[in-house]
């Protein structure tokens, strides 16, 4: 019979990484479907009863192996389910094996695991393969499903049948590269149920190398699957949301807009060091301006013969707290185009925070406050969110990016945070840390102008009026600072316990909990004085010219960073109306790096690598299935919050060159569109056209200033939703975090075994993120590699008298361990990328 609802599918996600893809694939393919996702250690008391309310089911791929019920859970419960309660079920890798097993298969270890890797498929042109001709499909597997119905034995007592196959024949090329001959010539790639209408394939048909053949595949199966539903009775989808409500706790909890506007109509007594859930915009006597009421005022000027590195001598960056985002070394078409410099007063408010807490730290000059997580459900991105919402400024240049707002760093242990993977803090170190910036210089090295800007108010256009005049009689010199002599010692890693790891990383990968791992190691770098950060940065700026340089001195902390790889950006929202509805679009980038070639590998007076050899060499299916993968990744946490449809990949696996090295770089983006139903002169809330319900002015509890907040108030609703519920770019940096190309797929699983084999030593600020959050709504972070950085409070002191201190650099370094990577290799690959940043030492 068939329905007469939407139709309505079951995705059982194993925690993989690629499974919002596949999510995406079902979306966009099958008309009209509705996918619920529910997470294979989900509790649900009566599966069976569940199962009705949906037309089929999707089985998904993950770490681990298919016998273990830890790791296949919910989806080892859908092969026992009686002839009365069966439907249509669709396994991918994982799913796949765990149906071969359940039904009289065996599941054997790949002696070269397949990851990342593109290989063609044999089919007879059957059942869910009918029509689709010659795919050449994805694989992620370390394991293989098998068995053999050629025997009479397996024909009378095999209820599986074996659909397609890749063999060795079909693949020489491939398998001469990546297998040497030791995987079996025939490996089963799709069987099915022989009477129930179960299906699987063990290839991954969402991946972006995947051909268009393998989404046929997806859409064969969607067509038996109604087939088989035609004889079943009509299932009820319609109350699928209130099922789900009693057994999955929602991802991201609505913030409670009657808490928040409360709060923020509290002012606080402006007592130092203290502890608060009200007013959370106030420090000093002060508050941050009304949402929406701050303006940028701006002057322009030619750049003439300036460099950032002059520019910031005029404006003293370096002696004490600085942001510097410095685009200028490497400039590129699509990356470098902009150098943001933060202008830091005495009364600059600064944000830490400490993994593990439920509290932002505020200072701002001599105050001190903590401002209490618990109404964001101890989110620190949900506060950060809140914080730029009630910030938003208008007004600026539409061509600069930063008009003013949060420049910092978040570091990786804070990035594990928000995949609950457990890791330990350096004690009394921030793991996130940002200043608010209401002053800065931009460069814009295309146009060749600098704008000077200011969102501070209250007449503060007399600075940008002192800056422009300064900027404008500046005298063009040299910006090389002279560097004394270090006498640094420098600690390297040790090349046995390296590839020790190395072989450590590969033992998880062979048994399927992981497809690649970004395995790091630390160098130290001890001076025998203690050095001025801001010459050492001009240094690594001219020796290893990168597009994401950034000088940091926050709280202590100094990061002199070359990084070439954006992580994420994300452009200010765009608004259009239509009929009753207002849209709001913001493009989101993100720009993984995964494959290195040094340029010269030989020494600096050997010939060096040219593009056209560095192509070659990063062409293997090594190095295109690091980058892959990552890839994959990525598009998996950006469909998680833009939706399906909404990601393309626009660069795949472009050679990129830089002063040291030859990089692998993709480019991934998605569009994040809001829409809110279009009020056409509502009301106002209050009977001051000033006030506001998110607004951190203060206010007197008098009638004729105080908001109506009344539920039934008509238009509450919609305020109230709009900000909190409305998706920013910093939901998708918090849902994105770790880079991906830090820590390899599946994500948490990886950094769970990661923190294993790097012995649960803290990564700190490497393999984090640095950047900013833009007033104006957009953002921009880099990874943290290429980078060196150093604690105030590590410094030692050789003599009483306290001269003799030293300094304690640490650089990071590090790649991707996949089954195809050899020890030497990585070795080398590390050791290279060590080496572009030591050498300012």
């Amino acid at each position: 019979m068939p329905h007469a609802v939407t139709p309505c599918i079951l995705f059982i996600d194993a925690y993989d990484s690629f499974s919002n893809n596949i999510v995406s694939l079902l979306e966009s393919k099958i008309p009209a479907v509705k996918v619920i996702t529910i997470k294979i250690d989900d509790t649900v008391p009566d599966f069976p009863a569940f199962l009705r309310h949906f037309d089929a089911v999707v089985a998904g791929p993950g770490p681990g192996h298919p016998e273990n019920q830890n790791d296949a859970g919910l989806i080892s419960e859908l092969w026992k389910l009686s002839d009365h309660n069966i439907l249509p079920v669709l396994g991918i890798c994982l799913g796949f094996q765990s149906l071969v097993t359940a039904f009289g298969g065996t599941i054997r270890r790949l002696p070269a695991p397949r990851h990342g890797i593109v290989r063609k498929v044999t089919h007879d042109d059957s059942s869910i393969f009918r029509g689709v001709g010659c795919i050449t499909p994805v694989q992620y597997h370390s394991l293989y499903a098998e068995f053999d119905p050629d025997t009479e034995v397996s024909k009378a007592a095999l209820k599986l049948e074996p659909l397609a196959w890749d063999l060795r024949k079909d693949n020489d090329a491939s398998a001469q590269l990546t297998e040497h001959g030791s995987n079996p010539h025939r490996i089963l790639m799709a069987a099915k149920h022989r009477e129930k209408p179960f299906y699987g394939v063990q290839f991954h048909p969402e991946s972006i190398c995947s051909d268009e053949g393998c989404e046929r595949v997806v859409e064969n199966w969607w067509l038996e699957a109604q087939q088989w539903n035609e004889q079943r009775e009509v299932r009820n989808v319609l109350e699928v949301d209130e099922i789900l409500s009693k057994h999955v706790k929602p991802k991201n909890a609505v913030l409670d807009f009657e808490a928040l506007q409360n709060r923020s109509l509290d002012p606080r007594n402006g007592r130092t060091a203290s502890e608060t859930t009200s007013g959370l915009l106030y420090t000093s006597g002060t508050q941050l301006s009304l949402c929406g009421s701050r303006q940028v005022v701006s002057r322009c000027l030619p750049l003439n013969s300036l460099s950032v590195p002059q520019i910031c001598e005029l404006l003293n960056v370096g002696d004490e707290d600085a942001v510097v985002l410095d685009a200028e070394p490497h400039q590129r078409p699509d990356v470098g185009i902009h150098s943001i410099i933060g202008v830091l007063g005495s009364d600059a408010m600064k944000l830490d925070y400490f993994i593990g807490g439920s509290k932002i730290h505020v200072r701002q000059g001599e105050r001190y406050d903590l401002i209490d997580l618990t109404c964001f459900e101890t989110h620190v991105f949900e506060y950060l969110k809140y914080f730029m919402y009630n910030c938003r400024t208008t007004g600026g240049s539409s061509d600069i990016p930063f008009w003013g707002g949060l420049i910092g760093y978040i570091s990786y242990e804070a990035c594990l945070e928000t995949i609950k993977v457990k890791a330990s803090s350096i004690a009394g170190k921030p793991d996130m840390s940002f200043v608010f910036v209401e002053r800065s210089v931009v460069v814009d090295h295309q146009r060749r102008q600098i704008h000077i800007q200011t969102i501070k108010g209250d007449n503060d256009d007399q600075w940008v009026q002192m800056i422009s005049s300064r900027l404008a009689t500046f005298p063009i010199k040299s910006s090389e600072v002279p560097i004394p002599k270090l006498d640094s010692v420098i600690a390297y890693p040790k090349a046995w316990s390296y590839k020790a790891k190395i072989r450590k990383c590969q033992e998880y990968i062979h048994s399927g909990d992981s497809y690649e791992l970004c395995l790091t190691n630390r160098a130290t770098i001890n001076t025998n004085h203690l050095a001025n950060p801001w010459p050492l940065y001009l240094r690594l700026r001219s020796l290893n010219a990168a597009p994401f340089s950034a000088y940091l001195r926050l709280g202590g902390m100094t990061l002199l960073s070359s990084s070439p790889e954006r992580f994420i950006r994300w452009s200010r929202a765009s608004t259009s109306y239509e009929t009753l509805v207002e849209k709001t679009r913001s493009t989101v980038q993100f720009r993984p790096i995964k494959g290195t070639v040094k340029r010269h590998p030989h020494g600096p007076n050997k010939p060096a690598t040219t593009l056209k050899q560095a192509k070659a060499l990063l062409s293997t299916p090594k190095e295109r299935a690091e980058n892959l993968m990552i890839v994959d990744l990525i598009r998996h946490d950006l469909h998680g919050v833009v939706g399906s449809g909404n990601v393309c990949v626009p660069k795949l696996m472009v050679v990129e060159e830089y002063a040291t090295l030859f990089q692998l770089v993709t480019v991934v983006e998605g569009t994040l569109i809001n829409q809110y139903p279009h009020l056409s002169n509502p009301p106002s809330l209050t009977t001051s056209p000033r006030s506001s319900p998110y607004s951190s002015r203060p206010t007197t509890p008098s009638s004729s200033t105080r908001p109506d907040t009344s539920v039934n108030h008509p238009y509450l609703h919609l305020l109230a939703t709009k900000p909190m519920t409305a998706k920013t770019g910093i939901d998708v940096l918090a849902a994105s975090l770790p880079p991906g190309s830090m820590t390899g797929a599946p994500k948490s699983r990886s950094c769970a075994l990661l923190r294993q084999i790097e012995e649960e030593r803290p990564r700190g600020i490497y393999s984090g993120v640095v950047g900013y959050m833009d007033v104006g709504g957009g953002g921009d972070f880099s990874v943290v590699i290429r980078s060196a950085f150093r604690w105030d409070s590590d410094t030692t002191v050789e003599q009483e008298d306290g001269r003799g201190k030293r300094d304690t650099w640490n650089i990071g370094a590090g790649g991707a361990i996949t089954s195809l990577s050899t020890e030497e290799g990585e070795w080398e690959e590390m050791m290279a990328k060590l080496g572009s940043t030591l050498q300012m030492f």
